[in-house]
């Protein structure tokens, strides 16, 4: 590689000799002048075994998945691993067809579909959900992921497995803008509260959209937000809440606002949700 940027090998020797220059893996070349990163140590590893690609939960962080954030060096290779153990990670994998790699950050990475169909041979079925939720909020095809995931599968393979169950479940149905937003859905979803609607489009007497709720019983007016400080915390947040519920109000709704630390105490949240259901149908 130096050689084809006109830097002969007795430079780069030399240069490595000075300190400026390292070579991490045969033939891979980093700057020392900067601090090594989760992505240098992911790109060396797939520069010095050929052929190979980031997968798995280091493709899931390349491509910004929810809950992949861990320093994972991982990769897939069709041929024999045993050559590239030292790289982190790696996957032999019967098939890795061009359609399924694409490069990010320079990094040669399975694409987004084909991420999700490997990721639950490595990961909880829930980490897949997040992952799922997280690429379909982009705009993600669920369609494609379905394809991929069909077309991969073998028997007694976990990863498209867990795919494809997951997208059954989804069956075209909304996601949710937030995994709080889930959370809180599965919280509520018990006897004495009636199935929620997500994203629900509040009208006022003219027809109207006057808001747009994370959650919704449209027959008791009822509205539940999943309230989180990333999408509900500074001024401009605030005005907007504030605005949105004085919408809300004039039109005869209601507002619960639920966070994550509700959910992690059901017991003593789901009661007090019920209660505030049965007000509510007692008021309609």
């Amino acid at each position: 590689m130096a050689l084809t940027v006109g830097v002969s090998a007795r430079a780069v020797r030399a240069r490595i000799d000075a300190g400026t220059l390292a070579e991490p893996a045969p033939s891979v070349l980093v700057l020392t002048a900067l601090p090594p990163t989760w992505r240098q140590r992911l790109a060396v590893a797939a520069l010095a075994t050929r052929g190979s690609v980031a997968s798995h939960r280091s493709a899931a962080r390349l491509h910004g998945f929810d809950g992949f954030d861990a320093d994972f060096v991982e990769l897939s290779v069709q041929r024999d691993r045993t050559r590239a153990r030292s790289a982190g990670i790696v996957h032999q994998v019967a098939a890795l067809d061009p359609c399924d790699v694409l490069v990010v950050d320079g990094i040669p990475t399975t694409t987004v579909a084909r991420t999700l169909a490997d990721l639950g041979s490595v990961a909880r079925r829930r980490q897949v959900l997040k992952a799922l939720d997280s690429a379909r909020r982009s705009g993600v095809s669920t369609t494609w992921c379905r394809q991929t995931a069909e077309r991969l599968h073998r028997p007694g393979q976990a990863g498209t497995g867990v795919l494809l169950g997951l997208l059954d479940e989804a069956d075209g149905g909304r996601v949710p803008e937030s995994w709080l937003e889930r959370l809180v859905e599965e919280l509520l979803a018990v006897p004495g509260i009636p199935p929620l609607v997500r994203q629900f489009v509040v009208r006022d007497h003219t027809g109207r959209a006057v808001a747009r709720v994370d959650l919704a019983i449209p027959s008791l007016r009822l509205a539940i937000e999943a309230h989180s400080r990333r999408f509900h915390f500074g001024a401009d947040a605030g005005a907007a809440d504030e605005d949105r519920d004085l919408h809300l109000t004039a039109c005869g709704w209601a507002t619960l606002y639920l966070g994550f630390q509700h959910t992690r105490r059901p017991g003593d949240v789901v009661p007090l949700v019920v209660r505030a259901v049965a007000h509510r149908k007692s008021e309609i």
